[in-house]
């Protein structure tokens, strides 16, 4: 039984990785793409399941441990006798199976790669649009890209003005009224950005759909407009702040990554991930930060608890890797 448990333990710690990297893999490519984005969605939710049937397992290895605990560990004795029988037992209880010290630093080394992965793609993941943003309507309507004219002059929306010099404005945002080949005479467009007000006549690349012109348009980079058009899995390493955030905080997190698998002795690396409960927390944290994702994956505006989780959820991803702190303090 034993035996059977702990390959069951072992293979669900093998789905969890592969069902982690395949949603790190899979999510650099969405930026494109329309939610809901459901192949992410289910790894994530794969990984944070597998993660919990295998903390259980772990509970059930003890339990079934405690069963068939040897007869000394039942016996009464003299004081001196309880003492040794209740370290042998708990020495059972506690064992893990053994294995080279090589494959558990590189397990460990493994496990702290992709949870500092998983914890950089989640940041990217709290920037993804809506269902009732504009491109994404978009996207659901079938659209295409075309060269519109400015057919009215604009109205100016905002400012943007010199930090330095507030009289000078360094940015106009503007709603303009737009003609597009074989669409309608005029096509509500923006706010869009620039450097000076738009002027009649002036052309921009816009996507808009010809099925469902009452949308308007949307303005940006050629280049990204036709990624929306297609809609296609592209992989992305470019981004705004959040992906700023996620290189900081990767550069931050790396040496940790290193210390905490070859730094630290087998042993203590090989109890952590055969104890129950320090898995059981893991699994805890997972299944949370699934949740919290769960809205920005399916386009759907978070609430509740899953508001704090979305936007710190990749902080509990990246600070597990540092768990066996609490473990040498406790053996100091």
């Amino acid at each position: 039984m034993q035996v059977l448990l702990t390959w069951a333990i072992r293979g669900f710690a093998g789905l969890t990785y592969v069902a982690a990297a395949a949603a790190c893999v899979w999510a650099l490519g969405i930026d494109y793409q329309p939610p809901p984005h459901t192949g992410v969605l289910v790894c994530v939710w794969t990984a944070a399941g597998s993660l919990i049937v295998r903390a259980v397992l772990l509970w059930v290895r003890r339990w079934h441990g405690i069963r068939t605990l040897p007869d000394w560990s039942k016996a009464v004795s003299l004081e001196k006798g309880k003492h040794r029988n209740r370290a042998r037992t708990w020495d059972v209880l506690d064992a893990t199976p053994d294995g080279p010290e090589g494959w558990i630093k590189f397990r460990q080394l493994a496990a702290n790669v992709l949870l500092l992965s998983a914890s950089m793609t989640a940041v990217t993941l709290i920037n993804l649009p809506r269902n009732d943003s504009l491109p994404i309507r978009l996207q659901h309507a079938h659209p295409e890209v075309a060269t519109a004219t400015i057919a009215e002059p604009p109205r100016i929306t905002g400012k943007d003005y010199d930090d330095d010099d507030r009289d000078r404005v360094v940015a106009y945002y503007s709603k303009v009224k737009v003609s597009v080949p074989g669409g309608p005479a005029r096509l509500s467009v923006g706010p869009i950005r620039s450097s000076e007000p738009p002027r009649v006549g002036e052309r921009l690349q816009v996507l808009w759909s010809p099925s469902s012109p009452s949308l308007g348009g949307y303005a940006d980079s050629p280049d990204r407009l036709e990624h929306l058009a297609h809609a296609q899995w592209r992989a992305n390493l470019t981004g705004g702040v959040s992906t700023a955030i996620a290189a900081v905080f990767g550069l931050v997190m790396l040496p940790w990554v290193f210390c905490f698998a070859f730094g630290l002795d087998d042993d203590l690396l090989n109890e952590i991930a055969w104890s129950p409960g320090t898995q059981s927390g893991y699994a805890l944290i997972l299944a949370g930060v699934a949740y919290g994702y769960t809205p920005a994956l399916t386009g759907e505006a978070s609430s509740g608890i899953q508001t704090p989780l979305l936007y710190g959820g990749w902080l509990l991803l990246g600070f597990m890797i540092l768990a066996p702190i609490h473990r040498l303090l406790r053996g100091g």
